[in-house]
């Protein structure tokens, strides 16, 4: 993701993140070359939100993601690919949180995590569920671990962070 702080959460590690903002499954397919040539021993994937905002359906998404795992096992000799949850979302953090969240919904989000979790344990992938520890009692993005409803606060990166961290 592209506006985590990494490298403020793991000082002594190198991690070179190749999140964008606004990227789409489609978009990581076009530049998985900027990943594979890196030669990465660790791969975490975290994508699909971008594609809930512009309606694209659920079995696509997890299509998509099951390409770049391929990918990525293919052409990246050894490689450990480590999947993470999509964040949840909320639209009530401010009077701007829906419309920055848009057509993004929990439902969606769970879907297809659950549908990713499943195709994880189906390929033998690590599954990182940090979505059940930014939720509230409503199943919403924590208002704390939110700037507006969809990007995550410092607070929130840090709780993501604790969850990663066993696995940097």
């Amino acid at each position: 993701t592209d506006f985590f702080p990494l490298q403020d959460f793991f000082p002594k590690e190198t991690i070179y993140n190749r999140g964008i903002a606004g990227d789409t499954t489609k978009n990581v397919l076009h530049r998985i070359d900027n990943v594979i040539e890196l030669k990465p021993r660790k791969v975490f994937v975290q994508i699909g939100t971008n594609d809930l905002g512009k309606r694209v359906k659920v079995t696509k998404i997890i299509e998509n993601i099951m390409k770049i795992y391929e990918i990525l096992e293919e052409r990246v000799e050894g490689v450990e690919i480590i999947a993470i949850s999509l964040y949840p979302v909320s639209h009530h953090k401010m009077w701007l949180s829906p419309f920055i969240s848009g057509v993004r919904s929990n439902k969606k989000i769970m879907e297809v995590n659950r549908l990713l979790q499943e195709l994880c344990k189906d390929k033998g992938i690590k599954y990182i569920d940090v979505h059940q520890k930014l939720i509230d009692h409503k199943g919403r993005l924590k208002k704390e671990y939110t700037l507006e409803g969809l990007h995550i606060s410092g607070l929130g990166y840090q709780v993501i962070a604790n969850e990663l961290k066993p696995y940097i």
